[in-house]
């Protein structure tokens, strides 16, 4: 047999509590007309106000009980729509799921950069002196000198690219060698590939709620 759920164990409290209330009530009126022992008004308040609202209420309908009292003819009612507006305000919150759809595989989705093309970035204080003279004598090509910031565009050239083993044989990324010549140059700060972006390439990934 499963365990109750909170609620279903909320749900018989509920049952249970008001229909005790509702028979307090009948009791308590039976008493009443044979001039025995009463039950007192602060009890069956308090059972309306434990969730016996409803019981209460039904109690003094059928059993004509306590309906000229203004502590019950206003109180009840009082307590009843206030403990269904809270019932309401916590069961109508519908439960929410919130994940992150699958990711991308990276793989398929990796990003791209020119094969020859690179960024880097110099210290102005340093000045671009030493890196248009590493230029030169690299022979690379300038692709765009950004001007307002402290950076270059550089096209590496035909004949430099790769790693080459011990016999000469070209091989991994075509600007590995490059971007390194450029990342000792005197002045520069960072050198960084220049990423492809694609308009069909994944941005981030959603939030799903469920």
């Amino acid at each position: 047999m499963k365990d109750l759920s909170f609620q279903h164990i909320i749900l018989i409290y509920l049952v249970v509590i008001n229909v005790a209330t509702f028979f307090t009530y009948g009791i308590d009126k039976w008493k009443a007309k044979r001039t025995k022992w009463r039950i007192r008004e602060a009890a069956l308040l308090g059972l309306a106000v434990l969730g016996g609202s409803i019981g209460a209420w039904l109690g003094m309908k059928v059993w004509h009980h306590k309906t000229q009292h203004k502590k019950f003819k206003y109180g009840i009612p009082i307590i009843l729509i206030a403990q269904v507006i809270i019932l309401l305000l916590t069961s109508c919150r519908t439960k929410q799921v919130v994940e992150l759809s699958k990711p991308f595989p990276e793989s398929k989705y990796a990003p791209e950069h020119s094969p020859n093309v690179f960024l880097l970035m110099y210290d102005a204080e340093v000045g671009k002196e030493p890196l248009l003279k590493a230029i030169k004598e690299y022979k690379c090509e300038i692709v765009y000198d950004y001007g307002i910031i402290n950076g270059m565009a550089l096209k590496k050239p035909e004949d430099k690219g790769g790693v080459r083993d011990v016999d000469n044989i070209v091989e991994g990324d075509p600007l590995e060698e490059t971007m390194q010549y450029f990342k000792t140059v005197k002045g520069v700060t960072n050198v960084e590939y220049d990423n492809i972006i694609r308009l069909t390439d994944p941005v981030k990934p959603r939030l799903e709620i469920q």
